[in-house]
């Protein structure tokens, strides 16, 4: 499913203004597909709704109490809010991917 990189996490979640879908961290980017779930047959008709390179993110933070959400802050200006179930989980591992790759992100 994914074109590039090593998966690190990935989860059944929605996006704000992009609505419900799948959520990939791999070494190299966030990837966000959206499309529907085939309950028969357990298989996902995904296409790619969203894929943000570890390099144009600007900041990653965590909002909610009850709805946890990772909100991510684009370099241009954007920021998609994810409602992912361990946002503070999302958070370190795309810290970590982005150091990994070399993105300084500002936490010492």
């Amino acid at each position: 499913m994914h074109d590039r990189g090593n998966v690190i996490m990935e989860e059944d979640c929605s996006e704000d203004k992009l609505g419900a879908g799948y959520l990939v961290l791999t070494d190299k980017s966030l990837v966000f597909y959206t499309g529907k779930a085939k309950v028969f047959t357990f298989s996902k008709d995904m296409k790619k709704a969203l894929e943000i390179a570890l390099h144009d993110v600007k900041g990653i933070r965590t909002e909610g109490f009850l709805i946890k959400k990772l909100v991510v802050e684009l370099n241009d200006g954007r920021v998609y809010k994810f409602g992912v179930l361990n946002n503070r989980k999302w958070k370190d591992a795309i810290d970590g991917a982005r150091a990994g790759a070399g993105v300084d992100t500002g936490v010492r």
